[in-house]
């Protein structure tokens, strides 16, 4: 609960804020990439999208985003699976001597599932048992905006401390454009 009332407290800040700052739904783009968790997972898969909400201060912007990722691994013939589903925002800061580059950072909230097998020593049956937490996480990134005619595609580094569960993660995606 405390998780949410956190959350809460953000997204009134950035309203409180955003009509002194000509904020808007700018952009929008579905991305997709890769993950590299910590640990014994396997490399996963994401998919989302992130929007361009306009500038906080000259060369920064804020950019929420939506995710989902699955990652797994085999140990002894047992398979393991891990799922997030990730709700954020970060703030993108564009370096001013080099057009298109940018560094930044962000929060999420994480919904972490994860299955394993479980056995019952009586029976001698496997099933597969399953949990899900609610995590905090903050996120460090770089990325690059290519230029492409009316509009710009990004590929973006971005690493993840979620709790126990660090994540790197490599994203490509193409901003679509919104009229204001």
């Amino acid at each position: 609960m405390r998780k949410l009332f956190v959350v809460l407290v953000l997204i009134f800040m950035i309203a409180a804020i955003a009509p002194a700052q000509d904020l808007g739904l700018y952009a929008i783009a579905p991305k997709v990439g890769v993950l590299f968790p910590e640990g014994d997972w396997d490399t996963g898969f994401l998919f989302g999208a992130k929007a361009n909400l306009g500038e906080l201060s000259e060369d920064l912007e804020l950019m929420p985003f939506a995710l989902y990722w699955t990652a797994g691994y085999d140990e002894f013939g047992l398979d393991f699976s891990l799922s997030n589903i990730q709700i954020g925002g970060d703030v993108h800061y564009f370096l001013p001597n080099i057009e298109g580059l940018y560094v930044g950072g962000g929060l999420s909230l994480n919904f972490v599932s994860s299955e394993y097998p479980s056995f019952n020593l009586i029976t001698l049956e496997e099933t597969t048992e399953s949990d899900t937490e609610t995590k905090i996480g903050f996120g460090f990134l770089a990325g690059y905006e290519i230029p492409m005619g009316d509009s710009y595609g990004f590929v973006e580094g971005k690493y993840n401390i979620i709790s126990d569960l660090n994540t790197f993660e490599i994203e490509v995606g193409y901003y679509f454009p919104i009229s204001k």
